[in-house]
Formats: C-alpha cells, sequence, structure tokens
C-alpha cells in the first residue's frame, strides 16, 4: 500500500474517534484481548409438589353384620364429609368402608352409593334422673375455618325451640368472604322429634345442599313403633332396622349436651341423611379451650376413626350447659379438614 494510502485509511480512524467522542462525551474502550468472565448468578425456587395418590384403604377383617344394602344415588355427590362444605375439604375420592363386613358394588359408575346397615343399639341410654332440659329457644353462631389455618370460609347458625314433649333443630351453614366468590353454597340440616325420659328421639332429619340454584336432599323417618328407619334420596330410599338410642348426626350432639358421658367409650347409632351406621365416641378428659369467646371449660369427645373413613371431634362446653363449642371433621387420610369454633352462643328460657 502506498504511504499516500495509508495515511488516509489513518485519517479515516482518527475522524471516527473524534465522532464517537463528541456524541457520547467519553472515549470508546475497546474490547481487551481477554475478557473477565461475567458473575455467576443463581436462584432457588420451590419445584412444584407432585400430587401422591393416597395409599389404598386397608380392608378390616369381617364381622358378623346383619344386612347391608347398596343402591345407586340418583346424582353424583360430591362427597359424604360430616363438615357442612364437603367440597372445601380436600379429600380423597375413595369411598369410606361403612362397617366392617363385604359389601355389593353398585351397577351407576358415577354415582356414590348410599350405604344402608342395621346399627347396633346404641350403648349411650341415660337415665331419667341424668337428662338436663335445653332452653326454650337458642342459637349458636361458629365461624367455619377450612384446614388448620385460620383462613373463614363459612358461617354456620345452629338453632332450637323446644316444648313440654317437643323439639326442633336446624344448622344452616353458607360459604363466606373470599370463598363465597368463588363457590356460593349453603348446607342445612334440620331434625325434629320428641323430648322424652331418655333425651332426644327424632322423628325427621332432613340433609339439603343449595348450589348454583339446585337443590340435593336427603330425608330420614324414624318410626318407633315399627322400629324401622327409612333414609336416601327420591326412589333411593331404603330401610333398616332401628335401634334403641338412635340418633342423627344434629340431634346426637344436643343429646350428648342433655346427658353428658363419664370418660371412656360409648357408642351411637347415627345416620347423615344417607348412611347409617354406629360411632363409637371417646369422652376425654376436661380441657380448656380457648375461643373468640374466652377461655371455655369444655368437654371432647373424639370419634373413634377407621382407616379410610372420615370422623369428627367435639367439645361440650361445661360452662354453657354442654353446648357444643367446637367441631373438628377429619378426612380420610387421618389429617383436619376443617373446623367451626363458636363466635356467639343466645338463650331464651
Amino acid at each position: 500500500m502506498k504511504r499516500s494510502s495509508r495515511l488516509f485509511v489513518a485519517a479515516l480512524i482518527l475522524s471516527a474517534l473524534a465522532h464517537a467522542l463528541t456524541f457520547t462525551g467519553g472515549w470508546l474502550h475497546l474490547p481487551s484481548k481477554a475478557s473477565e468472565p461475567l458473575p455467576l448468578q443463581a436462584r432457588l425456587e420451590h419445584l412444584p409438589e407432585i400430587p401422591v395418590p393416597p395409599p389404598p384403604p386397608v380392608k378390616p377383617a369381617a364381622a358378623p353384620l346383619k344386612k347391608q344394602t347398596v343402591a345407586a344415588a340418583p346424582r353424583p355427590v360430591i362427597s359424604d364429609t360430616l363438615s357442612p362444605f364437603p367440597m372445601l375439604a380436600p379429600v380423597a375420592e375413595t369411598p369410606a368402608n361403612t362397617e366392617p363386613a363385604e359389601t355389593a358394588e353398585a351397577e351407576a359408575p358415577a354415582p356414590e352409593p348410599i350405604v344402608i346397615a342395621d346399627a347396633a343399639p346404641s350403648t349411650f341410654m341415660p337415665e331419667r334422673a341424668a337428662i338436663k332440659s335445653l332452653p326454650r329457644r337458642g342459637r349458636i353462631a361458629y365461624a367455619l375455618y377450612m384446614g388448620t389455618n385460620k383462613f373463614e370460609v363459612a358461617r354456620t347458625i345452629q338453632s332450637w325451640e323446644t316444648s313440654a314433649d317437643t323439639y326442633k333443630l336446624e344448622s344452616t351453614s353458607g360459604t363466606s368472604g373470599l370463598a363465597s366468590l368463588f363457590r356460593n353454597e349453603q348446607r342445612i340440616f334440620r331434625s325434629s322429634g320428641r323430648m322424652t325420659e331418655h333425651g332426644l328421639r327424632p322423628e325427621s332429619f332432613v340433609s339439603s345442599r343449595i348450589r348454583s340454584g339446585q337443590t340435593n336432599e336427603s330425608t330420614v323417618r324414624f318410626d318407633w313403633d315399627k322400629n324401622s328407619i327409612t333414609l336416601g334420596s327420591g326412589a333411593t330410599q331404603r330401610n333398616a332396622a332401628l335401634p334403641a338410642g338412635s340418633q342423627d348426626i344434629l340431634s346426637f350432639m344436643y343429646q350428648l349436651a342433655l346427658a353428658p358421658p363419664p370418660a371412656g367409650r360409648v357408642q351411637i347409632a347415627i345416620t347423615n341423611g344417607t348412611r347409617f351406621e354406629n360411632y363409637a365416641l371417646d369422652v376425654m378428659a376436661e380441657e380448656t379451650l380457648l375461643t373468640p369467646m374466652g377461655n371455655i371449660r369444655t368437654l371432647p369427645v373424639k370419634q373413634v376413626r377407621r382407616e379410610g373413613g372420615e370422623s369428627m371431634e367435639i367439645w361440650l362446653a361445661a360452662d354453657y350447659r354442654y353446648l357444643p363449642v367446637r367441631i373438628r371433621f377429619i378426612g380420610r387420610d387421618g389429617a383436619p379438614t376443617g373446623e367451626q369454633v363458636v363466635t356467639e352462643i343466645t338463650i331464651s328460657d
């Protein structure tokens, strides 16, 4: 290359550098031969939990049972849990075993079966002298929490009215707060019957679930003259033998309030509208319970859990006529799915 050409190229480079200095306000830094490596950055993130299916329920040893009939319900049921809002309880879809005996399979695959079995007589048969009396009218308000945290998902009102020889009980639950934005649902239990020397003797029980304008309802009729119980929904209603001392899922809590049992184990035949079975209950030692109403002396009564089955636990307030002030619901895996805790008690004689 000629000397004049080299001078011309050098002049162009110097001109480019001058323009760069004018527009950037500083010198252009050319890359060095060996650039330093960029620092590494790392961040730990939790991987999403992979759901693990629950183990299959262990089939208990067969035991003698008088009779057991299985019939398909008219439409699918979300769950047969004891909770007022079964859809909020994260339980497995495997049906619970209701009695330690072989069960015939229903032909319809989708609906959950209605299980009816002859339950043994109750061992909880208080004498006349042990029976207390309910106030003529009363009302208990509860907040319903999901799981073991204090996130309120619903509110429940239980109320009653009695006369000299009759009673009426009602429990109404409705979603509240953020839960009502995602699922607006009501659950209603009604129990009515006679006041006797042995306490409550239910004659009628109704369980209703209202969701999206649709109502699913199960009814129970107690025929004490024929010692027969009829339960279920619509055409799927069936009959079973009615043992002495039988209760429904609402009345039995107030039966315990009328005659608090001593520490130990008792059994009560109970129906929730679609099932009729024995509840084995362990009566525990008294404990003090912290509630929105303050510290309350209570008598815990806990249902004995069976493998693969749901259960419940109740705390009866010794300072408030042994009325139920806390109810905890246990899922099929043995973990709490929710609980309702008293917020207010109103009684009128």
